[in-house]
């Protein structure tokens, strides 16, 4: 009874409350006011791609068009995720995941973590292994997963995400929120694309020009509603039909309302670079619910 309090609970709240990068959106939830479901006995094993990139990195088009491939050959598993550096998008969280995951190694553009597995040692990969490690990734067995449901008020949103467990995990465990921005776009340096590839003949971005003047930006990550590496999630959750709710106040004045969308992520807390994961991962178009998959 207790669950189907909460899913009533959060129906009531939902009823009041460059195109060459356009990755994810199939991904838009049902109409809020739909509520969720009481935890499931399973889950959809899906998988977060954070990808680092910058308007003035020449490289990246062909992450784009590396990362757009997976996405569009894997649209119900593959969530994409952009952590730009060094220009007009660039946040916070940049930072705390390169000192966290790059094991004391610099930066490279474009370079990426796959549910923050290891692999050899390394969290954070260049843009040939991104497909191997994810086809490892998402045939895995999932042991949690998440629902969401979202509200737009003004320039408010209001968030609240259902992690569900259908074992008993060891361990702790982390609930981190993003919310992320499509079809951003400026003037200059800080948001025009560098374009190494304006002259390599056949590939997606010949002939667009270097830099890429208007070049719209997709799945840009636009805040971070949590702690930066995630809210700790109640260890007494943690078990067979388990359910952990939490709820954001998220500030949207500045953004385009009609493009944002939500992406929350369990993830296992470790101390090395190496010895964290991210279980499961789900992502909404903003006003819009996503029940349990």
């Amino acid at each position: 009874m207790k669950q189907l309090s909460f899913a009533i609970c959060l129906a009531v709240l939902a009823l009041t409350g460059c195109k060459k990068d356009d990755a994810g959106d199939s991904s838009t939830g049902t109409p809020t006011g739909g509520g969720t479901s009481s935890v499931p006995s399973t889950f959809t094993q899906k998988v977060l791609l954070e990808t680092f990139t910058g308007a003035g990195q020449p490289q990246c088009p062909d992450g784009f068009v590396k990362l757009d491939n997976i996405v569009a050959a894997n649209s119900t598993k593959a969530i994409p995720v952009y952590i730009h550096y060094s220009d007009a998008m660039e946040i916070a969280q940049y930072t705390t995941l390169q000192s966290t995951f790059a094991n004391g190694l610099a930066p490279q553009f474009p370079s990426g973590m796959v549910n923050r597995t290891p692999s050899l040692s390394m969290v954070i990969f260049n843009r040939t292994q991104w497909q191997s490690n994810f086809d490892v990734a998402k045939v895995k067995p999932a042991k949690c997963g998440l629902a969401i449901s979202s509200s737009i008020s003004g320039n408010t949103a209001s968030v609240t995400v259902h992690s569900g467990f259908n074992e008993a995990l060891t361990g702790n465990y982390n609930l981190t929120v993003y919310l992320l921005e499509n079809n951003v776009s400026g003037t200059g340096s800080n948001f025009d694309q560098r374009n190494s590839y304006n002259t390599v003949t056949g590939h997606a971005y010949y002939g667009l020009g270097d830099p890429i003047t208007g070049f719209k930006h997709n799945n840009v990550l636009r805040k971070v509603a949590t702690a930066a590496l995630g809210d700790a999630i109640a260890s007494s959750n943690v078990k067979v039909g388990g359910e952990d709710i939490k709820t954001f106040s998220i500030p949207i004045n500045g953004y385009n309302s009609n493009e944002l969308y939500v992406v929350a992520f369990i993830s296992k807390v470790g101390t090395t670079a190496t010895d964290r994961e991210i279980m499961n991962v789900q992502r909404v178009k903003l006003g819009s619910t996503q029940n349990w998959d």
